[in-house]
Protein backbone atom coordinates (compact mmCIF):
# COMPACT_ATOMS: atom_id res chain seq x y z
CA UNK A 1 0.00 0.00 0.00
CA UNK A 2 1.15 3.29 -1.06
CA UNK A 3 0.27 6.48 1.56
CA UNK A 4 0.25 9.85 0.07
CA UNK A 5 2.05 12.44 1.41
CA UNK A 6 -1.08 14.75 1.65
CA UNK A 7 -3.87 15.99 3.21
CA UNK A 8 -5.11 17.93 0.06
CA UNK A 9 -8.33 16.36 -0.95
CA UNK A 10 -7.88 17.56 -4.79
CA UNK A 11 -4.35 16.37 -4.56
CA UNK A 12 -5.65 12.81 -3.16
CA UNK A 13 -8.35 12.72 -5.55
CA UNK A 14 -5.57 13.59 -8.89
CA UNK A 15 -3.06 11.13 -7.77
CA UNK A 16 -5.59 8.47 -6.92
CA UNK A 17 -6.64 8.71 -10.72
CA UNK A 18 -2.99 8.98 -12.13
CA UNK A 19 -1.71 6.07 -9.83
CA UNK A 20 -3.38 3.45 -11.82
CA UNK A 21 -3.38 -0.08 -10.04
CA UNK A 22 -1.54 0.98 -7.23
CA UNK A 23 -3.07 0.61 -3.39
CA UNK A 24 -3.55 4.04 -2.41
CA UNK A 25 -4.57 5.56 1.24
CA UNK A 26 -4.75 8.83 2.50
CA UNK A 27 -3.19 10.10 5.62
CA UNK A 28 -6.46 10.69 7.26
CA UNK A 29 -7.58 6.61 6.12
CA UNK A 30 -3.70 5.91 8.55
CA UNK A 31 -5.39 8.00 11.27
CA UNK A 32 -2.15 9.93 10.44
CA UNK A 33 -2.53 14.10 11.62
CA UNK A 34 1.53 15.01 11.44
CA UNK A 35 1.84 18.28 10.67
CA UNK A 36 5.36 18.87 8.99
CA UNK A 37 6.57 22.16 8.49
CA UNK A 38 8.25 22.73 4.74
CA UNK A 39 11.23 24.65 5.58
CA UNK A 40 12.91 24.06 2.45
CA UNK A 41 14.05 26.53 0.14
CA UNK A 42 12.90 24.22 -3.00
CA UNK A 43 10.23 22.02 -3.84
CA UNK A 44 12.33 18.79 -3.78
CA UNK A 45 13.53 19.43 -0.25
CA UNK A 46 10.08 20.02 1.21
CA UNK A 47 8.36 17.04 -0.85
CA UNK A 48 11.69 14.82 0.82
CA UNK A 49 10.81 16.60 4.16
CA UNK A 50 7.65 15.41 3.97
CA UNK A 51 8.20 11.91 2.14
CA UNK A 52 10.63 10.89 5.39
CA UNK A 53 8.46 12.24 7.91
CA UNK A 54 5.23 11.21 7.04
CA UNK A 55 7.11 7.26 6.07
CA UNK A 56 8.45 7.47 9.78
CA UNK A 57 5.30 8.19 11.11
CA UNK A 58 2.67 5.59 9.14
CA UNK A 59 5.58 3.02 8.84
CA UNK A 60 4.41 2.94 5.54
CA UNK A 61 5.68 3.51 1.24
CA UNK A 62 4.55 6.96 1.65
CA UNK A 63 4.48 10.07 -2.04
CA UNK A 64 5.06 13.49 -0.61
CA UNK A 65 5.01 16.11 -3.56
CA UNK A 66 5.67 20.12 -3.41
CA UNK A 67 4.08 21.97 -5.26
CA UNK A 68 4.00 25.67 -6.29
CA UNK A 69 3.50 28.50 -8.86
CA UNK A 70 6.06 30.54 -10.83
CA UNK A 71 5.55 34.23 -12.18
CA UNK A 72 7.46 35.63 -14.46
CA UNK A 73 7.17 38.84 -13.47
CA UNK A 74 6.81 38.36 -10.13
CA UNK A 75 10.64 36.77 -10.29
CA UNK A 76 9.19 33.40 -9.39
CA UNK A 77 7.09 34.15 -6.93
CA UNK A 78 4.95 32.90 -4.87
CA UNK A 79 7.37 29.69 -5.57
CA UNK A 80 7.84 27.39 -2.38
CA UNK A 81 5.22 29.71 -0.53
CA UNK A 82 2.70 29.46 -3.08
CA UNK A 83 0.18 27.78 -0.45
CA UNK A 84 1.38 30.92 1.73
CA UNK A 85 1.29 33.57 -0.46
CA UNK A 86 -1.05 35.83 1.26
CA UNK A 87 -0.26 34.49 4.44
CA UNK A 88 0.14 31.31 6.93
CA UNK A 89 -3.39 30.30 7.60
CA UNK A 90 -4.62 31.88 4.06
CA UNK A 91 -7.42 30.30 2.34
CA UNK A 92 -6.51 29.30 -1.75
CA UNK A 93 -8.94 32.35 -2.57
CA UNK A 94 -6.77 34.47 -0.69
CA UNK A 95 -3.74 33.36 -2.33
CA UNK A 96 -5.50 33.72 -5.59
CA UNK A 97 -6.25 37.27 -4.84
CA UNK A 98 -3.31 38.55 -3.52
CA UNK A 99 -1.73 37.26 -6.81
CA UNK A 100 -3.89 38.90 -9.12
CA UNK A 101 -3.90 42.48 -6.70
CA UNK A 102 0.08 41.77 -7.22
CA UNK A 103 -0.20 41.33 -11.36
CA UNK A 104 -2.93 44.39 -11.49
CA UNK A 105 -0.87 45.84 -13.97
CA UNK A 106 1.46 43.38 -15.30
CA UNK A 107 1.69 42.76 -19.26
CA UNK A 108 3.82 39.62 -19.25
CA UNK A 109 1.74 37.22 -17.59
CA UNK A 110 3.73 34.01 -18.01
CA UNK A 111 3.89 31.37 -15.74
CA UNK A 112 4.63 27.63 -14.56
CA UNK A 113 3.55 25.37 -12.51
CA UNK A 114 5.72 23.31 -10.80
CA UNK A 115 5.45 19.68 -8.64
CA UNK A 116 8.05 17.88 -7.12
CA UNK A 117 7.62 13.93 -5.99
CA UNK A 118 9.04 11.76 -3.40
CA UNK A 119 9.03 8.49 -2.41
CA UNK A 120 9.90 7.41 0.75
CA UNK A 121 10.38 4.13 1.72
CA UNK A 122 8.61 2.59 5.64
CA UNK A 123 11.86 3.13 7.26
CA UNK A 124 11.87 7.10 5.94
CA UNK A 125 14.57 6.64 2.93
CA UNK A 126 13.79 8.26 -0.24
CA UNK A 127 14.52 6.04 -2.66
CA UNK A 128 12.78 7.70 -5.95
CA UNK A 129 12.49 11.42 -6.94
CA UNK A 130 10.76 13.30 -10.28
CA UNK A 131 9.58 16.32 -11.46
CA UNK A 132 6.99 18.22 -13.64
CA UNK A 133 6.42 20.96 -15.22
CA UNK A 134 3.44 23.02 -16.78
CA UNK A 135 3.68 26.33 -18.23
CA UNK A 136 0.76 28.65 -19.00
CA UNK A 137 -0.06 32.40 -18.47
CA UNK A 138 -2.01 34.01 -15.34
CA UNK A 139 -5.45 35.51 -16.74
CA UNK A 140 -6.57 38.54 -14.96
CA UNK A 141 -9.88 36.79 -13.32
CA UNK A 142 -10.83 33.38 -11.95
CA UNK A 143 -12.35 30.95 -14.61
CA UNK A 144 -13.43 27.41 -14.23
CA UNK A 145 -15.63 24.93 -11.34
CA UNK A 146 -12.98 22.27 -10.63
CA UNK A 147 -9.87 22.82 -9.51
CA UNK A 148 -8.36 24.31 -6.67
CA UNK A 149 -6.24 27.69 -6.07
CA UNK A 150 -4.30 29.16 -8.91
CA UNK A 151 -5.94 26.63 -11.43
CA UNK A 152 -8.92 29.20 -11.66
CA UNK A 153 -6.26 32.00 -13.07
CA UNK A 154 -4.11 29.32 -15.03
CA UNK A 155 -4.57 29.19 -18.53
CA UNK A 156 -3.25 26.14 -20.55
CA UNK A 157 -2.27 26.63 -24.12
CA UNK A 158 -2.55 23.49 -25.74
CA UNK A 159 -6.52 22.84 -24.02
CA UNK A 160 -7.09 26.45 -24.17
CA UNK A 161 -8.20 26.44 -20.93
CA UNK A 162 -7.70 27.44 -17.10
CA UNK A 163 -6.89 24.13 -15.57
CA UNK A 164 -10.33 24.43 -13.82
CA UNK A 165 -12.26 24.48 -16.54
CA UNK A 166 -9.88 21.54 -17.80
CA UNK A 167 -11.87 17.57 -17.42
CA UNK A 168 -10.13 15.37 -14.81
CA UNK A 169 -8.70 12.69 -17.79
CA UNK A 170 -6.65 15.78 -19.43
CA UNK A 171 -5.35 17.39 -16.01
CA UNK A 172 -4.41 13.47 -15.56
CA UNK A 173 -2.11 13.91 -19.16
CA UNK A 174 -1.03 17.41 -18.70
CA UNK A 175 -0.42 18.27 -14.97
CA UNK A 176 2.91 18.66 -14.01
CA UNK A 177 1.73 16.39 -11.14
CA UNK A 178 1.10 13.80 -13.97
CA UNK A 179 4.15 14.32 -15.66
CA UNK A 180 5.99 13.69 -12.35
CA UNK A 181 3.78 10.43 -11.59
CA UNK A 182 4.29 9.54 -15.18
CA UNK A 183 8.37 9.86 -15.12
CA UNK A 184 8.78 7.14 -11.98
CA UNK A 185 5.46 4.91 -12.23
CA UNK A 186 6.81 1.99 -13.60
CA UNK A 187 9.46 2.07 -11.15
CA UNK A 188 7.03 2.65 -8.09
CA UNK A 189 4.98 -0.26 -9.52
CA UNK A 190 7.87 -2.34 -8.97
CA UNK A 191 9.13 -1.11 -5.82
CA UNK A 192 5.27 -1.60 -4.18
CA UNK A 193 4.87 -5.13 -6.11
Amino acid sequence: MLVLGTSNEHKVAEFTRVLKGISIASLAEVNCDLDVAETGTTYRDNAILKARAFAKATGAWVLSDDTGLEVVALNGAPGVFSARYAGQQATGSENVQKLLLDMKDVVDRRATFHCALALANPQGEVVLESSGVLPGTILERPVGQGGFTYDFVFFEQKSGCTLAEMPAFAVDQLSHRAVAVKAILPQMQTLLS
